[in-house]
């Protein structure tokens, strides 16, 4: 699982194989010993990995900062079809 802090109008991944989810898709993620809803962005069709926001956090200057994480098919449950 990999992390990373963008702008909340940050462009999606620059590596071609990864796919925008159009509408976003909420999931059942695992991370830090616990399931949480969150809402996947992307996928890589290749690897199945999904891109999933966490919910914005706001910086000591005002800007809303949304950390991304990307997570492998074993640390996800989607909905039936949904992907």
């Amino acid at each position: 699982m990999t992390e990373f802090n963008e702008l909340t109008r940050d462009a999606p991944p620059s590596r071609s194989r990864w796919r925008a989810l159009d509408p976003p898709v909420t999931v059942r993620a695992y991370f830090a010993n616990q399931w949480h809803d969150l809402r996947a962005v992307d996928i890589d069709d290749d690897t199945r990995e999904l891109r999933v926001e966490m919910p914005p956090v706001t910086d000591a200057h005002g800007v809303d900062l949304i950390s991304h994480r990307v997570l492998t098919p074993s640390l996800y449950e989607a909905p039936p079809g949904s992907l």
